[in-house]
């Protein structure tokens, strides 16, 4: 075997521990927050349940909050690979069911705990845009464009409203320990919204 082969076959085995070693303290930091929350999983803990030291921990991880946005990663993939095309040849109407049902079913498959995680005063990530807002605006500039919806409201106030709903009715969801049927009853919601939005429009026409 040659002395680059060797090298080689020593990174390989360098980044698959590293791998290991950040999968191992991310799982060990989800089954804390799952058992205490998110304030009450320190980092001590979570060290001493990865069986690391801090030192480890800040070498993979910035704070507590990089865990939780390894969440949404996943979530903003799913939503970039398979629901846009799950939109494709989808009238406006269409689209905005195919985001509601897509969005319940990743906080389903997500999980009732985990949700519970996320759903904590410190986490910033709520408030950041993500790859599936982007997605949401781009429904909504086609409602505008097909002169579906009013164009009063700018695009990411539109986005930032449709996600306080899909946020409420999930928190419901989680402090009703997922008693209901998350995508029926989002899908209500939405046609609750969808009654308002359109009347919305019908009403700005007539009054032109």
């Amino acid at each position: 075997m040659s002395t680059e082969t060797t090298k080689r076959n020593k990174a390989k085995m360098v980044y698959k521990k590293s791998a290991l070693t950040r999968e191992r303290i991310y799982r060990a930091a989800i089954a804390l927050m799952k058992e205490k929350g998110y304030q009450g999983a320190s980092i001590r803990d979570i060290c001493k349940r990865a069986s690391v030291s801090p030192g480890a921990f800040y070498s993979y991880f910035e704070s507590k909050l990089d865990i939780l946005k390894e969440i949404y990663r996943p979530g903003d993939e799913f939503f970039r690979n398979a629901v846009v095309k799950e939109l494709e040849d989808k009238d406006f109407f269409q689209q905005l069911r195919t985001f509601f049902s897509a969005y319940a079913r990743l906080n389903i498959d997500t999980g009732l705990d985990v949700m519970r995680v996320l759903f904590n005063p410190e986490n910033e990530w709520l408030t950041q845009p993500l790859s599936m807002q982007e997605i949401l605006a781009g429904i909504i500039k086609h409602g505008i464009e097909c002169d579906v919806l009013s164009d009063d409201t700018s695009v990411r106030q539109m986005v930032d409203n449709i996600f306080t709903i899909l946020r409420g009715v999930c928190y419901a969801w989680c402090i009703h320990n997922a008693s209901f049927d998350l995508e029926e009853r989002m899908l209500e919601h939405l046609d609750y919204m969808i009654n308002g939005m359109f009347k919305f429009k019908k009403n700005n026409t007539e009054n032109i």
